[in-house]
């Protein structure tokens, strides 16, 4: 694992790489906002919720994990999905997710976590 100007870039050794990037900022308003750009799976997942988790302990605001550069997530980068939104909750932090691309969203429905993670209105 490298950082790279305030990112963390995940390459994994093993077959072909399965590159992640991650980053966050603090909005005025207060959010944290953490990009994930990459694949979310079994190879990642567990980097991804480690980094999202610091930010939520470190952090005393909501947490937005936008998910518009995931290009694909399996059951793990899921998982690493509801560990992160179990961590907020019980760290009393709002979560949620954005811009998950339609076969995310369909996952999400399929697996009841839409209201887990979805923002409505």
């Amino acid at each position: 694992m490298t950082v790279i100007q305030g990112k963390k870039h995940v390459n994994q050794p093993k077959g072909l790489p399965t590159p992640l990037e991650l980053s966050h900022r603090i909005l005025p308003t207060g959010e944290a906002v953490v990009e994930i750009v990459g694949e979310l799976d079994m190879d990642t997942a567990d980097q991804a919720f480690r980094y999202v988790q610091k930010i939520i302990n470190r952090h005393r605001g909501p947490v937005v994990v936008g998910l518009a550069g995931v290009s694909f997530c399996d059951a793990r980068g899921l998982r690493a999905l509801v560990r992160m939104a179990n961590c907020a909750d019980q760290a009393n932090r709002p979560f949620r997710v954005t811009s998950p691309s339609p076969r995310l969203t369909k996952l999400m429905r399929m697996t009841d976590l839409e209201t887990k993670f979805l923002a409505t209105g």
